[in-house]
């Protein structure tokens, strides 16, 4: 099965936090794959203060716990106009519609990914 991981959990793997140890191992069973815009996400974050990042080189740092990149396509961004305006963050719908176009679940702690896709997995904090 391929996940597609949402940014607060490749922060939390990087940084060492992932809790909920199920999951952890579900996500090193599986191909996991991180989105473009993770990384745009925290780059963004990080400069203007609300993120700490443990190493400034992100992409190598992703690439190096194994996990594969989702290419950003075009039907990715036209996914959007089919989006219920439920969420807010920009962020997060690119990867809802990343996910919903290739089918994949998405991986996170927001509950409110469910309201856009019923296969996402909720990780506890």
């Amino acid at each position: 099965m391929r996940l597609l991981l949402d940014t607060c959990i490749v922060y939390d793997w990087l940084m060492g936090q992932i809790r909920d140890a199920e999951a952890e191992k579900l996500i090193q069973a599986e191909d996991a794959y991180v989105s473009p815009i993770t990384l745009w996400e925290m780059a963004i974050k990080h400069g203007i203060g609300k993120l700490a990042l443990p190493t400034m080189d992100v992409e190598a740092a992703i690439t190096g716990q194994g996990f594969a990149w989702l290419a950003i396509q075009p039907a990715h961004a036209q996914a959007l106009f089919g989006l219920p305006p439920l969420h807010r963050d920009p962020f997060d719908l690119f990867l809802i519609a990343q996910a919903r176009t290739e089918r994949m679940p998405i991986v996170t702690y927001d509950a409110i990914f469910t309201d856009y896709l019923a296969n996402t997995m909720i990780l506890k904090r």
